[in-house]
């Protein structure tokens, strides 16, 4: 049994209008919410993980970077995986095939729709309907090995 959280990235700014869209920053309330959410999920019984694997895009390397702190996940390795930015199912569920084989649990911080609908395609139904920021989904997934991750391998 393998398990795999995913977190959209926290609130992020628009306030700048001649910043890229991969370089908006959080806002002032994800930078205030996303400390909040590691220290929550510090508490969460069974959230062990082995590794986070993030978006580059830099709000969500911001919030995987934030919650890698304050949920005291500091000996993790924090990879970058640019497929998950603006990423079609097909590519984060590629990413999800390729963790290491010997990950019990992978953290993925990343973006909406993507996240949303690779929740529901692993469930084999919609069980997210409009993931907000800063919001966590966690997955038990009914395989051993990665590879074999796809369609309703997973419950919420």
């Amino acid at each position: 049994m393998k398990q795999l959280t995913l977190i959209r990235h926290a609130k992020s700014s628009h306030d700048l209008a001649m910043v890229q869209d991969f370089d908006r920053p959080l806002s002032a309330r994800g930078l205030r919410d996303a400390p909040l959410l590691g220290r929550h999920l510090a508490k969460e019984p069974g959230f062990h993980p082995d590794v986070l694997i993030s978006s580059p895009a830099l709000r969500a390397l911001t919030t995987a970077s934030i919650i890698q702190r304050e949920a005291g996940l500091h000996a993790l390795p924090l990879e970058m995986e640019p497929r998950i930015y603006e990423a079609p199912l097909r590519d984060l569920l590629a990413v999800v095939q390729g963790i290491a084989p010997g990950t019990r649990h992978a953290v993925l911080f990343g973006h909406n729709p993507g996240l949303e609908l690779l929740a529901n395609f692993l469930c084999g139904a919609r069980v997210i309907n409009g993931l907000r920021t800063g919001g966590v989904i966690r997955l038990s997934l009914d395989t051993d090995t990665w590879k074999a991750v796809d369609f309703k391998t997973a419950v919420l």
